[in-house]
């Protein structure tokens, strides 16, 4: 019988033994980005950066029209006065409950939306496509002054279709700030339900199909199926609308006029009107920042997300 002796190698290490060669890093793609990330830094890292300074600072009418202009270092006293001031935990109390309000309500209907829109003829789907970019492509300030139109005490729409007419929706903060939630949920619902629909046409139909082979009914598979594949969209959409919502800001603005009373306050309210009312521009910045650090935890879930979903594609 005949042997077959194995090839010999040529050295002392097979080639596939070999460690691989270091690959040298490529300075290109930091080149080309060098340009997007300064700019960057210029305006946002430097107006923030500005902002956190300005909140360790006695900066008021005095020190502007003062002949030096120097304002002097009062270090955590801003924080303090700010975190001693019941106002300040209403509003904060108030942006919370606020935001909760509108983020569930925008991803409930967006969601519902979506679903439907999956369940519908074509042509209807286009119809409500075509419309719900159009929701969204108005500006915030046309949609807030549409809303009040609707609200108006004497001759608004909403008044006449709920028989209390005349009714002033603003008189109570309570349903003030309802109507400014249904103009943050109309504008909020258009983005959410085109993502979440186009999240739908990526479940496959295949196991759809195996899951009502199954047994599983609508509940089953919108539980078992729609939901865990949309997890990772409907979790970095909730973030999204948690970021915007908490600063929310125009709505209420623009429906009281550029004149809310206190009840009214949000975050942004409140240190824009220390800051252009009071002309307590320190204090103004100490709120500012304490917002920037209470969407910290919330921007870095998105940031997570957005990680996984490169890892994933």
């Amino acid at each position: 019988m005949t042997t077959i002796a194995p090839p010999r190698s040529s050295g002392p290490a097979s080639d596939a033994q070999a460690p691989p060669a270091r690959r040298r890093t490529d300075p290109t793609p930091y080149l080309l980005i060098a340009p997007s990330l300064l700019v960057l830094l210029g305006v946002l890292a430097y107006p923030l950066v500005k902002v956190v300074i300005l909140s360790t600072q006695k900066w008021g009418v005095a020190q502007i029209f003062s002949a030096s202009g120097a304002p002097s270092f009062v270090g955590a006293d801003n924080y303090t006065e700010l975190l001693g001031d019941s106002e300040f935990w209403s509003v904060l109390e108030r942006t919370v409950l606020l935001t909760v309000a509108m983020v569930g309500l925008s991803m409930g209907i967006g969601f519902a939306v979506a679903l439907l829109m999956r369940r519908v003829p074509a042509w209807c789907r286009r119809g409500m496509t075509f419309a719900l970019v159009m929701a969204w492509s108005v500006p915030t300030f046309i949609s807030t002054e549409i809303f009040r139109w609707m609200t108006e005490y004497n001759s608004g729409v909403v008044n006449w279709a709920l028989g209390t007419q005349p009714h002033n929706w603003y008189t109570d903060s309570t349903q003030g700030l309802a109507v400014a939630t249904a103009v943050v949920v109309w504008g909020a619902v258009p983005l959410i339900a085109i993502t979440l629909y186009a999240g739908l046409l990526q479940i496959p139909a295949e196991l759809v199909e195996a899951a009502r082979m199954d047994g599983a009914g609508a509940w089953g598979v919108f539980r078992h199926i729609t939901l865990p594949v949309l997890r990772s969209l409907l979790l970095m959409l909730t973030t999204l609308s948690v970021i915007w919502d908490f600063q929310v800001f125009n709505q209420i603005w623009i429906l009281r006029n550029g004149a809310p009373s206190s009840d009214y306050y949000t975050l942004g309210i409140y240190a824009y009107v220390k800051a252009y009312a009071a002309h307590d521009y320190g204090l103004a910045s100490a709120a500012a920042v304490l917002t920037v650090v209470a969407l910290l935890g919330v921007m870095v879930v998105y940031l997570r997300q957005i990680a996984k979903i490169g890892e994933l594609s």
